[in-house]
């Protein structure tokens, strides 16, 4: 089983989608998008190859799914790690930008 751990970009990242959706639609809502990003998180704990590659954003970089929401992450391949970068919306234009000193 691999160690996720979640970076501080992430985490704010959801801090500010769970707020943003506490205000718009509740917080019922919010407790269960935090339980479907947790839900994830456990399952790239099990499964790290379980998303999509995402090469042109980098070595080893995929991306899981809460839709409509993108978790893109990277696999450290040998030592067992799952780097959570970055929770975006899914409409916004991903660039490896975003992710430039958080691997």
């Amino acid at each position: 089983m691999a160690q996720v751990i979640v970076s501080p970009s992430a985490d704010a990242d959801l801090e500010q989608i769970l707020a943003h959706l506490g205000a718009h639609a509740g917080y019922r809502v919010a407790a269960k998008y935090n339980e479907s990003f947790e839900r994830l998180y456990g399952d790239l704990a099990h499964f790290p190859e379980s998303g999509s590659p995402r090469p042109k954003l980098g070595t080893n970089i995929r991306i899981g799914v809460v839709f409509p929401y993108v978790v893109i992450y990277k696999r450290y391949e040998g030592d067992g790690v799952v780097r959570v970068l970055r929770i975006v919306h899914g409409a916004r234009r991903i660039t490896g930008g975003m992710l430039r000193g958080l691997s």
